[in-house]
């Protein structure tokens, strides 16, 4: 089974952007680095779409 077939929601575009999001964010806040949640999610959102163009398929 793969891991698209277990973990549906990996899918779906808003769901993965906004999970690395708020990981990311979080990670950032413990080491007292306070990076723009917006910073953050333009990057996130800027490597989905090089995965897609790679070929990564996502639900919208």
């Amino acid at each position: 089974m793969k891991l698209f077939e277990k973990y549906a929601k990996l899918r779906h575009k808003a769901y993965v952007t906004s999970m690395i999001t708020e990981s990311v964010s979080g990670s950032m806040a413990l080491e007292n680095k306070q990076v723009p949640e917006a910073q953050v999610r333009a990057i996130v959102t800027k490597l989905i779409e090089e995965a897609e163009l790679r070929g990564r398929k996502f639900d919208d």
